[in-house]
C-alpha cells in the first residue's frame, strides 16, 4: 500500500472547505542544532528528527508526526500565505526544503530528491 493511500484517509479528516490535497510525501524534519545532529537517537523527545507525513494542500502545509505504530498525528500545520521564502536544501542523498516563515521561523524537511522540486515549484507560485 503506497504513503498516499495509507496516510490520505486520515489527512482528508483534516481538510478545511475548499481544500484539497496536492501530494503526499514521507521523509523527517532535518535536525536543526549541533546537539540533534549529535545525537538523533534523542530525537524522539522533540520535533527534531522525526519521521514524518508531509502533506501539501492548496490552502496549507500540514506535518504529520508518524508514530512507531504507523498511526499519524498532527505536529505543525502552516498558511501557505505565512511562507515567506521556500527553497530546495538538498544533500548528497536526500533532497530537502526549507521553509522560512513571515514571523522568521525557519523549519526543513528531508523528503525523497525527486519530490521536492515540484513541491519548492507549487510553493513558489
Amino acid at each position: 500500500m503506497s504513503l498516499t493511500n495509507k496516510y490520505e484517509e486520515r489527512a482528508m479528516s483534516d481538510l478545511e472547505v475548499d481544500e484539497y490535497i496536492i501530494t503526499i510525501v514521507g521523509g523527517r524534519t532535518a535536525p536543526t542544532n549541533w546537539v540533534m545532529k549529535l545525537f538523533p537517537e534523542i530525537s524522539w523527545l522533540t520535533k527534531d528528527n522525526m519521521p514524518i507525513v508531509f502533506v501539501l494542500t492548496n490552502q496549507r502545509i500540514r506535518v504529520y508526526m508518524l508514530h512507531l505504530d504507523s498511526e499519524i498525528t498532527l505536529a505543525m500545520s502552516f498558511r501557505r500565505e505565512d511562507i515567506k521564502d521556500c527553497i530546495e536544501a538538498n544533500g548528497p542523498l536526500n533532497g530537502a526544503i526549507r521553509l522560512t516563515l513571515k514571523d522568521s521561523q525557519t523549519f526543513t524537511f528531508v523528503l525523497k530528491k525527486d519530490c521536492v522540486p515540484e513541491i519548492v515549484l507549487e510553493l513558489q507560485e
